[in-house]
């Protein structure tokens, strides 16, 4: 009977730390899903804090462009819906970036110029409409204007308690209308 109490104890233990160690400290990103209609738009993670370290990376909108990062840069038309699903544990916060962007993936504008997209994680989605980004208006080269010339820059940046990433990825779409 003391023998049964004993392991009773140690796999209560086991349990205990098994369970803990499997927590948003330990876990990787979640991978997530982006789309708009039946297109899928690839994208890039980088860790910003993850299990008590700081990294100091690559900007993921310079991963992307990257020749030999295998990415397709999509074309999505304006006023279509874009939408994230998130494959795993939803993060406690989330904040959604829109730059607009050079060729080489810089951003072509000051950080003034960055639009904060409002948006609610609802059953581990988030959706929202391509609308017109201000900013795509600013440039003096006409070339700007034509259809698809516009390059769009999204970082999705999610935090699990102190872990912190940014997914992002990039679009091609229209200044205006």
């Amino acid at each position: 009977m003391r023998k049964c109490y004993w392991f009773i104890f140690a796999l209560l233990i086991m349990l205990t730390f098994t369970s803990c160690s499997y927590n948003k400290k330990t876990a990787a990103p979640p991978k997530i899903l982006i789309t708009s209609e039946d297109k899928e738009i690839p994208y890039v993670v980088g860790l910003n804090q993850w299990n008590g370290s700081i990294y100091d990376r690559e900007d993921t909108f310079q991963t992307i462009i990257k020749k030999d990062s295998g990415i397709k840069v999509p074309y999505i038309q304006l006023r279509k819906t874009i939408q994230i699903d998130f494959k795993g544990i939803k993060p406690d916060k989330l904040v959604l970036k829109d730059y607009i962007l050079k060729e080489n993936g810089i951003p072509k504008y000051t950080e003034k110029e960055i639009n904060e997209i409002p948006v609610k994680l609802i059953d581990e989605k988030v959706t929202f409409k391509l609308d017109v980004h201000m900013a795509a208006m600013l440039s003096s080269n006409s070339k700007d204007y034509e259809p698809g010339n516009t390059i769009r820059g999204f970082k999705i940046i999610c935090s699990w308690g102190d872990n912190e990433c940014e997914y992002g990825f990039i679009i091609t779409s229209d200044a205006r209308q």
